[in-house]
């Protein structure tokens, strides 16, 4: 018994961006970007015939309370006059554009929610149009936002099935101008996000096969990628990867590798999708034996047993210079012990086909708590 559902319209293609007036036509919206990045799009924006009724392009990388609270009094004047959010940007922009959508002009939802510990009260959002400018998080295809409290040292997702993006415009000329490490973390989310989906208590048949075509997308283009910045075909690529992986794990959440990542990125500011993706590896090889199902569909992804895909998996990570392990990341082993345990109580960790002590005998074996 299982059941897959993604609502969401998806627009792909070179150069689909130029085709933004045809989604926006006759709508009231805002325009929520970082400024770098709308600083490249602002000429086409608001030279259109219907230009935004407002411009916020302060929107960080992993997005905090604080400044949340900070946006939605920056769009509470216009709340009331909005049909819709376009959300150009990667994770943080589309996560921040679904938190303004869900509360709109009214700081004590967001607070009740995130400090008050209350299920999210969300009525009729707003309406997101998504432009990924990365590929990576897959925001753009999910019911959930990612919400940083950096004060008391939290990370919170808020979910809803009312905040699907109604359009997700993916254009890869858009990546093009992505530096290595950004293009790289990115591509390892996908990977996460993929090899997570799998290992799933929620997994199903079209989830899983949306995840291995993913993840084998990935594992080959990445390296050459990270080589190769403006190569439009493997940026392509990377953006199909990204769709099929929001594909997958729209369906099913992460598991523990995310979890594990949550505090690292917090405490130690590692990037999101190195976070993930440094314990993917032995993640894999503690499958074996554990859930016939997810282990043939993981032995898919490299045609090979789980050993030796953890082991080519490492490498794989190694060319990319990846760390992995506590030495190169600069973690504390208690403090790794620690995430490790929590990171297994927590709801991600549940999702987790898996089980702790099949986890940390392959940590031992590919000796990355060392």
């Amino acid at each position: 018994m299982w059941n897959y559902n993604n609502p969401v319209k998806i627009i792909f293609g070179e150069n689909k961006f130029n085709d933004i007036y045809k989604i926006i036509d006759n709508k009231k919206y805002i325009v929520l970007s970082s400024k770098n990045i709308f600083e490249k799009y602002s000429k086409k924006l608001m030279s259109l015939q219907n230009p935004p009724l407002k411009v916020i392009k302060n929107i960080n990388p992993n997005p905090d309370y604080s400044e949340l609270l900070s946006l939605i009094d920056d769009f509470s004047n216009l709340s009331k006059d909005v049909d819709l959010i376009l959300a150009i940007g990667g994770g943080s922009v589309i996560d921040s554009a679904k938190t303004l959508a869900a509360f709109k002009n009214d700081k004590k939802l967001l607070t009740d929610f995130v400090r008050g510990a209350k299920k999210p009260k969300i009525i009729k959002p707003i309406d997101i149009i998504a432009v990924p400018t990365t590929s990576g998080s897959s925001s753009e295809l999910t019911c959930w936002a990612t919400i940083w409290d950096k004060e008391l040292c939290n990370k919170l997702s808020l979910s809803h099935p009312y905040l699907y993006p109604k359009i997700a415009l993916i254009d890869p000329v858009i990546t093009l101008d992505k530096p290595q490490s950004l293009t790289v973390s990115t591509g390892l989310d996908i990977l996460s996000h993929s090899m997570e989906s799998i290992w799933n208590i929620n997994a199903n048949p079209i989830s899983a096969n949306h995840a291995i075509i993913a993840a084998k997308i990935v594992i080959k283009n990445l390296p050459k990628l990270a080589k190769d910045l403006k190569n439009i075909e493997l940026r392509k690529n990377l953006s199909l990867a990204c769709v099929h992986a929001g594909l997958a794990f729209s369906n099913t959440k992460t598991a523990i590798s995310h979890n594990i990542s949550y505090p690292i990125t917090l405490k130690y500011g590692v990037q999101h999708g190195v976070a993930c993706s440094f314990t993917l590896p032995v993640v894999m090889r503690s499958m074996q034996g554990i859930n016939q199902v997810a282990e043939k569909r993981l032995e898919a992804i490299f045609n090979n047993d789980l050993e030796k895909s953890s082991l080519q998996l490492h490498k794989i990570l190694q060319s990319l210079q990846i760390p992995l392990n506590l030495t190169e990341l600069k973690i504390n082993k208690k403090d790794m012990d620690q995430i490790i345990e929590d990171a297994f109580e927590g709801e991600r960790g549940k999702n987790f086909l898996g089980n702790i002590n099949s986890f940390k005998k392959s940590c031992e074996e590919m000796e990355i708590l060392k």
